[in-house]
């Protein structure tokens, strides 16, 4: 058995998840396509959330795994 670190990955999103953003996506990207006009009508807002975030090291992170057995993932 050896001690690994764990691989960032940008986003660990299920098909469903992603299948779902398409399809928020979609009737914006129809609508923009459809009216050249749309992003001036679209109104933005800054709201700021502030979470305590105490991130792991490195090597609080590694496990132990054998050889055979695949790396284990991290969300960024």
């Amino acid at each position: 058995m050896r001690r690994v670190a764990a691989k960032f990955v940008s986003r660990l999103l299920t098909e469903q998840q992603k299948q779902g953003r398409v399809e928020l996506c979609s009737p914006l990207k129809e609508k923009f396509q459809n009216d050249p006009n749309f992003f001036p009508k679209v109104i933005t807002g800054n709201e700021s959330w502030c979470y305590r975030y105490d991130p792991e090291t490195k090597q609080q992170s590694s496990q132990w795994k054998t050889p055979a057995s695949p790396r284990p993932k991290k969300a960024r």
